[in-house]
């Protein structure tokens, strides 16, 4: 079973008495994989289940600096598992390990508590006015426990003119065609200079946008 908590590109969670529920109905030779590339955020939640706190030999978990510690381009991901299965991966794992600068940066971003702390919270901040952002302007985002939201736009046609508008205008968004949701945008959010660069791109492509597809999303 293979769940991604919270999960992209919508930014919803399974809280934890769902977890709980799960884990009580899996069988111990069934593995539930838990993909928390997004855990820095959702941990600052109260009823988010931190899968460290549990010790399930069936589970195996998965994260990355690639979010929150925003190193991307070193591609280090990690995950922890009862030894047994740590052993069971070895055996058919790829060769190739992260190079060693990377290896290097990783451990450096683990030590540098203060640029998380300094992200969680421009995130947590620039959350607010990105939310209240699409609500005055008439769209439905999806409450998101990550650094981006989810936001309906009606159609695919409308999600691609969209996307196109704001590309023009220097602004990368991520339609969901591939995801399943045709009609649906991803923003992620940025620093706060980023943010009003986005904002001021919507402000002048929306008009458009809402002659051309309505304006009750």
């Amino acid at each position: 079973i293979y769940i991604a908590n919270p999960n992209n590109p919508t930014g919803t969670y399974i809280k934890k008495l769902e977890f709980d529920h799960l884990m009580k109905s899996v069988p111990d030779h069934v593995l539930v994989i838990l993909d928390e590339a997004y855990f820095e955020y959702a941990n600052r939640i109260k009823d988010y289940p931190d899968s460290m706190n549990y010790r399930y030999d069936n589970v195996i978990t998965l994260r990355t600096f690639s979010k929150a510690y925003g190193i991307a381009g070193v591609r280090v991901g990690y995950g922890f598992a009862h030894e047994k299965l740590i052993e069971y991966l070895r055996k058919v794992k790829l060769p190739f390990e992260p190079g060693l600068i990377s290896q290097i940066g990783a451990v450096g971003a683990l030590k540098d508590t203060p640029h998380l702390i300094r992200t969680l919270d421009n995130n947590d901040d620039e959350y607010v006015k990105l939310w209240n952002y699409l609500k005055d302007k008439g769209l439905t985002p999806i409450d998101s426990v990550t650094n981006f939201l989810c936001f309906r736009t009606g159609s695919a046609q409308a999600s691609s003119d969209l996307y196109n508008s704001l590309l023009n205008e220097g602004v990368i968004i991520r339609p969901l065609t591939a995801n399943g949701l045709p009609d649906f945008i991803r923003v992620s959010i940025g620093t706060p200079k980023e943010m009003l660069h986005f904002y001021e791109a919507m402000d002048k492509v929306l008009p458009a946008f809402f002659d051309k597809h309505g304006a009750n999303l």
